[in-house]
């Protein structure tokens, strides 16, 4: 086979959000690829706490978690980790709380809400990611844990920009969410997934020649730009298809088995 390793997105790629499905067809992909030998990896901006439902249908070989800033192996060691700095996360803290604005920060093995409870809450239970979901009203867990991203509800973006533009090591993605508002991922700016991804080629001793990738949205268009094959499935925008190779079906519609049988008659 040409490749050797690939990489899946979660969300609108390999797992349906809104109704917690992965498709029969989806694990018979996967099973595919593994019998044929390839390393296969999740790539995804949820933290460990947040796979649960996945890993009881799926095993990867590595994931790179939290967009790139948290890479565990098989056994979910760590391998490298990218933390937001402490200033940043203090800022941040400070932010929300004299606007007001939701927020919940991402610890790698568990999610702390600080401020604005029931919005955040069900916007994780829309999500289905209310596992390992925990209240600090005293908002001081950052203090003793590193923060490997933050999540922001607010519809003051004109407040959020004006945040990033003072923060240069973070960026942001508008993340628009059925809750009364919009959420806001912020992270290292540094850090992505293809990041996290580059962690796992040195380890397997591989290059992005040697390297497939499936996503839908924006926080995928640095693995899909840097992959040999990169696959958008059907119902990502016409700007992150313009970074893949080929374009599959919906994840509703058997999109992953749909690429993945492209891919193995193409490599074959």
């Amino acid at each position: 086979m040409k490749h050797k390793i690939i990489f899946f997105d979660m969300d609108g790629t390999l797992y349906q959000t809104e109704n917690d499905i992965i498709l029969d067809s989806t694990l018979e992909a996967i099973q595919m690829l593994k019998d044929q030998g390839y390393i296969v990896c999740a790539a995804t901006g949820r933290p460990l706490n947040q796979m649960k439902l996945i890993l009881e249908k799926v095993t990867f070989d590595y994931y790179v978690l939290i967009n790139g800033g948290y890479i565990l192996d098989s056994q979910l060691n760590e391998i490298d980790s990218f933390p937001i700095a402490k200033e940043s996360v203090n800022d941040l803290v400070a932010l929300c709380k004299e606007k007001e604005f939701g927020l919940l920060f991402h610890f790698g093995d568990a999610s702390y809400i600080y401020n604005n409870f029931y919005p955040m809450y069900y916007f994780c239970k829309y999500c289905n990611v209310l596992d390992s979901l925990f209240y600090d009203q005293s908002q001081t867990f950052h203090k003793r844990h590193d923060a490997y991203d933050a999540v922001v509800l607010t519809k003051d973006k004109s407040a959020i920009d004006d945040f990033m533009k003072n923060h240069p090591d973070l960026r942001s993605d508008l993340i628009n969410v059925k809750t009364d508002g919009f959420c806001f991922d912020i992270f290292n700016n540094s850090t992505d997934k293809s990041h996290g991804i580059e962690m796992i080629l040195k380890r397997e001793n591989l290059t992005w020649k040697d390297t497939i990738c499936f996503g839908d949205s924006t926080n995928d268009i640095g693995m899909l730009q840097k992959a040999d094959v990169s696959v958008a499935m059907g119902s990502a925008s016409e700007y992150v298809k313009s970074f893949a190779t080929f374009v599959t079906t919906s994840t509703y519609d058997h999109g992953i088995y749909n690429g993945v049988k492209k891919i193995l008659i193409d490599e074959n």
